[in-house]
């Protein structure tokens, strides 16, 4: 240090000593405040680095869009069909990489995709859950106890069938005892829970059949309301339910319940609710469940699993156990809406899986408890156009095109949606090994598969 040798140099250093020792002062108090310390950033030197997103479900405006969910059983619009763009659909050039792999319990409840997070149901132990997940990583997020743990008569499977649907905010998951709960899609709670025997008066099917397997049908949200499928015989087959409260608006419908998954369409200037049940199609008109029609259609065992598909202002309706499919169109007669059949046939029997249409022809596994082909059908006349074993019994979605399937041994097959004969884009083995019932779900360039002991992710975005 330099000592003042001038009155003008000790007025400078007695400043600049002055300065140093507030400056001083104020670094102290600022280390020593816990509340800024904690504020204070990790500086590490290098290039800086984007923040990584992945890790809050909340942030990802990309996944706002509806091209970039699957809020329900068979995708947004109940069809099976997806409307994303820019997948990779040549597997045998670019095999799809496996993101994530994490455990999961039993059930064949499939997932649903929205705000970056997913949902499904699964079994451990003695309870069933309902499960969130980070849809990027894979990281759980919660778990809500749903209900005891359900195994059927036969003991085919334990643990839940249906799918939890998303809305506003809120996941509807019903189990297959007929308990349904609302709950908060980011954290899990309860909002409210009901059963839906105990409210319509329906009796629970354990009673009256051995061959009954659980309720399966996923919620449906029309409006205000959730629309369920307890089955009674005493306008209380088909049930609404206020999505706020939980309350009973109306119930419907004398059949006993189906599997597959009700829909709703708009036609001929009337929305319509479409439930397949145990052995029937009904529709009913949403305002206040008026039936509208109603076809018979079933088999002994009561076993509609396959979901109604609505294309080109038709109907196509497919069951297994000699039941077949039929296309059939609705028209006004006397201001009435009757179905009319355009062709019926025995050609293709869906089991448990849905049917998907493109481009006016129909592709599903056929078969049940023989064995099962894969197969494409004219949708103007019914006819096969061709039919293969390499397939088999299968779960599936569409995109682009293309035919996503599961076997139930978790083999994993591109099939292009091509009417004149089978094109495999793409097979991918030992994804899963237990049984896979469950369909797949596609979001945000991602598909999501399970069988009942794991979840996983596959990339599909296009290199």
């Amino acid at each position: 240090m330099v000592w003042p040798e001038t009155k003008r140099d000790i007025k400078t250093f007695y400043r600049q000593m002055v300065l140093t020792h507030t400056f001083v002062l104020l670094l102290v108090l600022i280390l020593s405040s816990s509340l800024v310390q904690g504020q204070l950033p990790v500086i590490t030197p290098g290039i800086a680095k984007t923040a990584d997103k992945t890790s809050d479900p909340d942030e990802p405006s990309d996944l706002k869009t509806e091209a970039n969910r699957w809020t329900s059983f068979l995708g947004n619009h109940r069809n099976g069909i997806s409307d994303e763009t820019g997948l990779n659909l040549n597997w045998n050039v670019h095999k799809p990489a496996v993101l994530w792999r994490v455990p999961l319990g039993g059930g064949y409840s499939s997932m649903v995709i929205a705000e970056g997070r997913l949902w499904t149901m699964a079994t451990h132990l003695t309870k069933d859950f309902v499960v969130c997940f980070d849809a990027r990583s894979g990281k759980k997020l919660w778990t809500t106890e749903a209900a005891p743990t359900y195994i059927d008569h036969q003991k085919q499977a334990s643990g839940p069938r249906s799918t939890p649907t998303y809305h506003a905010g809120k996941l509807y998951c019903l189990l297959p005892a007929g308990d349904l709960l609302c709950l908060n899609a980011k954290s899990g709670k309860v909002l409210w829970k009901v059963n839906i025997f105990q409210i319509s008066g329906a009796p629970r099917q354990e009673e009256q059949t051995l061959y009954y397997w659980g309720m399966s049908a996923s919620p449906l949200i029309e409006g205000d309301l959730v629309i369920l499928q307890p089955g009674g015989n005493n306008n209380n087959s088909v049930i609404a339910i206020n999505k706020d409260t939980g309350k009973l608006v109306w119930g419907a419908g004398n059949d006993p319940p189906g599997y597959g998954s009700p829909i709703v369409i708009d036609t001929l200037d009337q929305r319509q609710i479409i439930v397949p049940t145990g052995s029937s199609i009904l529709s009913l008109n949403p305002a206040e469940g008026s039936l509208l029609w109603r076809i018979v259609w079933g088999n002994k065992y009561n076993c509609n699993c396959a979901t109604p598909v609505w294309n080109d202002e038709s109907l196509f309706i497919s069951s297994a156990y000699g039941t077949g499919c039929m296309r059939f169109a609705l028209f006004r007669q006397n201001e009435e809406i009757r179905p009319i059949s355009q062709w019926k046939s025995l050609s293709l029997q869906n089991q448990f899986a849905t049917s998907m249409i493109n481009d006016g022809y129909i592709y599903g596994p056929h078969g049940d408890l023989a064995a099962v082909t894969y197969r494409c059908l004219d949708m103007q006349r019914g006819k096969i156009q061709w039919q293969t074993r390499r397939v088999g019994k299968c779960t599936q979605i569409a995109a682009e095109g293309h035919l996503i399937c599961l076997t139930e041994q978790g083999t994993l097959i591109l099939v292009e949606a091509n009417p004149t004969e089978y094109r495999e884009k793409g097979k991918l083995t030992g994804l899963l090994s237990f049984k896979a019932w469950a369909h797949p779900a596609l979001a945000n360039r991602r598909l999501y598969l399970r069988d009942e002991k794991r979840l996983i992710c596959l990339d599909l975005q296009k290199k």
